[in-house]
């Protein structure tokens, strides 16, 4: 009984420390930050998704400065994803240890209105105007309105296209979904702006959205949004709420 009793009481001592220790609570950081563009001038209303190994993202949105900033985040490996229509979206690798010095981010985006041809679009009205003179005529594009983007409410833009006949969409590596038309990456239109080598969930957030053309081929596609590159992947064109 005695060696029994010993025993127990070995256990209980050796278990006490170990219990403590399992209450006390994980450190703590905030992350802060401001995105830029090129020539280092603030981009205003930015997403920025927070991804820490084995968890879910948050998410925050850059202020009229681009400042940003995220508190009570646990210390260890994660990324930061940036994304603002009209931007290339960039992933950033987290140090940590650097952000619990108070260290705060700068993270520069490069824009697309510089990478290659622009249709000319006169005025918001106009752009919008477009929008639904094509949809009144056309028989072979599809066409989302923000309506309908309100009322689907999706998490990525890229989830409208559940419903585009011949649209395939698998998870992407970066952000969101990959799509394809008839098989292959269709070309991205932006407010007027060709883009290129990017997929739509990284070019746009829902909330900055208003309407979207889909074009599966060359049939009904506008002749100035013709791409002889991509003529059998077809085509997408996104207009912005940019005021």
């Amino acid at each position: 009984m005695r060696i029994g009793s010993s025993l127990l009481l070995l256990c209980s001592i050796t278990a006490a420390p170990l219990l403590v220790q399992s209450q006390q609570p994980a450190k703590t950081v905030t992350i802060s930050g401001q995105v830029v563009d090129g020539a280092d001038a603030p981009i205003p209303s930015a997403e920025i998704g927070l991804t820490l190994d084995g968890t879910q993202p948050v998410f925050a949105r850059a202020d009229n400065e681009g400042k940003f900033s995220f508190t009570d985040v646990r210390l260890g490996q994660g990324k930061l994803v940036v994304r603002r229509m009209g931007y290339r979206a960039r992933t950033v690798p987290l140090d940590l240890y650097k952000a619990a010095a108070g260290t705060p981010l700068k993270i520069d985006l490069e824009s697309l209105a510089d990478e290659l041809d622009t249709v000319n679009i006169e005025g918001q009205r106009g752009r919008m105007e477009e929008f639904y003179f094509h949809k009144q005529t056309s028989n072979f594009g599809y066409f989302i309105d923000l309506p309908e983007i309100k009322k689907k409410n999706p998490r990525y833009v890229s989830e409208l296209f559940r419903d585009i006949p011949g649209a395939r969409l698998q998870v992407s590596r970066r952000i969101g979904n990959t799509i394809t038309l008839r098989g292959c990456q269709p070309r991205i239109w932006v407010d007027g702006v060709k883009t290129q080598d990017t997929e739509l969930d990284e070019l746009a957030n829902v909330d900055e959205v208003a309407a979207i053309e889909v074009y599966p081929s060359w049939a009904g596609t506008p002749p100035q949004y013709m791409d002889r590159e991509t003529r059998a992947c077809g085509t997408i064109i996104v207009w912005s709420r940019r005021q």
